[in-house]
């Protein structure tokens, strides 16, 4: 072997040495980085662990909290079904209200009063004394069986005001299911007449129109039906009307009536009813004798005949609502003999925006048959001659003129008036609950009818201006 064949085996037992550390050092840095890797897997695996646990620590805790939570809201459901409150709503209304009557010469806030400041006297229901400025708390509740109870508490406004004395009650009534369709109804039930609802939180106007203040009923009292089928409503009660019982001394007081509603609603249209009403039977007649002693009657009723039709339409800011009506009572008239009447109303509203709306009703009553009469017999000979509340207020009844001495006699006995109305006004919706209301309110009779206080003569015609503000829940 020659020196440089020694050289090269030297040099390559050299180098391989170097080559294996160099081998070592990769799997060195790749073993370190594997166990670097692993042990990013273990911190994140034992994360993970940690927040499996903390879960199911927090989903106990919640388990614990919900079953505690569905143990108190049945405690709770418990309490309210055993205290009678399942089911059952609670609504109510107050609206204080300022008039001006012209031809009273009256200026006042208006709520909650009586006639003539006694808190004894029965409330007098003129057109400038209605149902506005008054309040009322409703209780309704339905059981588990469908079964409904309403009463509703009006002091000194309600229906039970105006027909039972001092009664607060307005409505008290229930409506048992006999089937899908149909329900009894039974108790006190306010008038079903009219495209005008009662309460100030229902209505556009302050004031109410002529057919709702004068020709209208009060409420009934006694049993019927109330059916639905598809678009109609059928209603029918067998009732005393305007009475909780007729009873007279001894001289009789057998003198229900039939009285029924439909109500039909167009398909296509989201807001319209169509509604048809009548009554037939016997109505309390207060009438009296022209010696203003004698009831004509002495069972205190008297034969009525009465039927109406009415109906509105809201589309997009436009409404539409009117009515027309026509009754007969016997022997309610000034004169003794048959009232008769027939009337109108319309009213048109418009909305500016979404809180500020405007209306303007129109109102014609005819009654000059008799000298008048409405139902009731209010146009009594007692209730002529200054200060009086239908023929000096309301401006219903004959006329009067100055026979030239000062004195004003009746002109004509058997002519009563006619009467007109005109509302103009606005409505704006200051928050969801609470509603600022503005009406002037022209009146006009055809006969001199109005009692102007500031010189004790008749006149055509009147001025009223009304503000209210009305709070609901």
């Amino acid at each position: 072997m020659n020196k440089f064949k020694l050289t090269v085996l030297a040099a390559s037992l050299g180098l391989a040495p170097l080559a294996h550390a160099d081998t070592n050092a990769d799997i060195l840095n790749e073993l370190q980085a594997l166990k670097a890797k692993v042990q990013q897997l273990e911190a994140q695996v034992k994360a993970q662990q940690t927040q499996i646990t903390d879960n199911q620590k927090a989903t106990d805790e919640a388990s614990k909290v919900a079953n505690h939570a569905d143990v108190q809201v049945s405690g709770i459901k418990e309490q309210t079904e055993s205290s009678g409150f399942k089911g059952l709503k609670v609504s109510g209304m107050i609206a204080p209200a300022y008039v001006y009557n012209q031809d009273q010469q009256a200026s006042s806030f208006v709520f909650l009063n009586r006639s003539n400041g006694d808190p004894g006297a029965y409330s007098l229901y003129n057109y400038d004394n209605s149902y506005f400025g008054g309040v009322y708390l409703q209780f309704q509740k339905e059981t588990a069986g469908g079964v409904g109870w309403n009463l509703t508490l009006a002091p000194d406004r309600g229906a039970g005001v105006n027909m039972n004395g001092n009664s607060i009650i307005h409505e008290a009534s229930v409506s048992i299911p006999l089937n899908n369709e149909t329900k009894l109804i039974a108790g006190q039930i306010p008038d079903w007449e009219g495209y005008e609802y009662t309460w100030d939180n229902q209505t556009k106007p302050i004031t109410h129109n002529l057919l709702f203040d004068f020709t209208e009923l009060t409420a009934y009292t006694g049993v019927g039906l109330d059916q639905t089928v598809g678009n109609w409503e059928w209603k029918s009660m067998i009732a005393n009307m305007n009475s909780p019982r007729y009873y007279y001394g001894g001289s009789g007081g057998r003198a229900p009536a039939l009285v029924f509603r439909a109500d039909y609603t167009p398909p296509g249209y989201d807001n319209a009813d169509i509604g048809f009403w009548g009554m037939v039977g016997k109505l309390p007649n207060s009438n009296v004798a022209a010696d203003g002693t004698t009831p004509l009657f002495a069972t205190g009723t008297s034969t009525a005949q009465m039927f109406e039709v009415d109906g509105y339409l809201t589309q997009g800011d436009w409404g539409y609502y009117g009515q027309l009506g026509y009754g007969q009572q016997t022997g309610a008239a000034y004169n003794g003999g048959k009232a008769k009447w027939w009337g109108a109303s319309g009213m048109l509203t418009y909305n500016f925006t979404p809180r500020f709306l405007g209306f303007a009703r129109a109102d014609y009553l005819n009654n000059s048959s008799n000298g008048g009469g409405l139902p009731g017999g209010y146009m009594n000979p007692t209730a002529g001659g200054p200060g009086a509340s239908f023929n000096g207020v309301n401006g219903f009844g004959p006329g009067y003129v100055n026979d030239g001495t000062g004195n004003w006699t009746i002109v004509d006995p058997n002519k009563g008036a006619n009467r007109y109305a005109l509302s103009l006004g606005w409505n704006y919706l200051l928050t969801e609950s609470t509603t600022l209301k503005m009406e002037y309110r022209y009146d006009r009779s055809s006969l001199a009818t109005f009692y102007n206080v500031s010189d004790g003569s008749y006149k055509k015609d009147n001025n009223l201006l009304a503000a209210s503000v009305v709070v609901s829940f």
